[in-house]
Parts: structure tokens; sequence; C-alpha cells
């Protein structure tokens, strides 16, 4: 009996911070998280005059940053407010860059940020052009070149959205979704270039 009791508690609280008055607790709040996270980065970035990115997989993200001696998009290792973050269970991103949709992929492929070839010389570009989301690896045809592939790939990522040293923004609505409740959110940019949380829709409502 105290099992059931227990387990029955539980299920109720699970039910409450989904269903309660058409609440999501944790879609409100990862959502609010990551308007709270890009906002920081975009000061960041105006700040320190760098550019930063942020990189999305179905369920995950990270943010970068461009870095000019090296030449490559690397995780911003010296700040672990913007490390790697993981969604609840049941919670997924939609990803949409210069109005068109983004395909995104099961894990994050951001690379680690370090070349096998240190002497080559760094791009003096910091501004890389975001991908459609849709790249894939083809697969090496040589193993001998594998260090080489590596190197390759690692120049050629870029976050799906870019946040500039100038505090521009690339265009961008990131949707977090609970599909099986039918219940999102969207962050994009308003007119006047503030990051903005539109309110939660439910489908059918």
């Amino acid at each position: 009996m105290v099992v059931v009791l227990i387990i029955g508690v539980v299920t109720a609280g699970v039910l409450l911070s989904i269903n309660f008055a058409g609440k999501d607790t944790a879609l409100e709040t990862e959502s609010q998280r990551l308007l709270s996270l890009m906002q920081y980065a975009r000061d960041q970035a105006e700040l320190q005059t760098r550019n930063y990115g942020i990189a999305f997989s179905r369920n995950s993200y990270e943010f970068v940053v461009y870095d000019v001696r090296q030449g490559l998009w690397r995780p911003v290792i010296e700040d672990d407010v913007l490390r790697e973050r993981t969604l609840p269970s049941g919670l997924g991103f939609k990803l949409v860059v210069d109005a068109r949709p983004i395909v995104l992929g099961e894990s994050l492929e951001v690379p680690s940020g370090s070349l096998a070839d240190s002497g080559s010389s760094p791009k003096a570009d910091s501004r890389a052009v975001p991908p459609t989301g849709s790249d894939s690896d083809s697969g090496s045809d040589s193993d001998s070149d594998s260090d080489s592939d590596s190197d390759s790939g690692a120049r050629s990522f870029a976050p799906q959205v870019m946040i500039f040293s100038s505090g521009d923004l690339s265009s961008f609505s990131i949707t977090l979704d609970r599909a099986s409740a039918g219940r999102s959110i969207t962050l994009d940019e308003n007119q006047d270039g503030k990051i903005v949380e539109k309110p939660m829709i439910e489908s059918g409502t």
C-alpha cells in the first residue's frame, strides 16, 4: 500500500507540472534558460568583441566561440555557463534559420577545439557562414588522411545560430516543443533586435 501511495503521489506531481492551469513547468523553464543564456552570450560577444554561436541537435545545444588564432569554432571551455545542455525527456527543438527549416541531428557534432596540425595558419575571418543544418559526413576514403579529415571537419564546422561581436544575430526562430502534448514556445528576435519569448502555444486551442 505504501508503494502504491508513493507511485500515486509521484504520478500526480508529474501531471500537475505539465497540465495544471495549462502550464508546462519543464518547457517554460528550459525556454527561459535558453533565453537567458542567449542574452548572456550576446553580452559576452560585445564585451569581448568575439563571435559566438549556438549549435543545436534535436534535444541538446551548446554555445561555441570563434577562435581567431586557430581559425575555427570551438566550445566555450573558459565559461562553464555556456556548456552543453540537454533537454529533459519529452522536449525537443525545431529550428529555422534565414526562413529555412533546419534538419537537426540526434546528437551535437561540435569539434573539440584543437587541431592535429597545430602549426597550420589561422584564418583571419571571424564570421563564418552558418551551415544549412543538413550537412552530414560522407565518410573518408583514406585512413591515412584521418588527421587531415578531422582538421578539415573542425574548420568547416559552424553553428546554426550566430551571435556576432557587434551584437547582431543571424535570423532565427527556435521552438522548444513537447510533441506528445502539442505544446511549444518559440524564441526569436523582434524588430528592435531583442530576443523575445513568445507565449506558449497549445495545438487545438
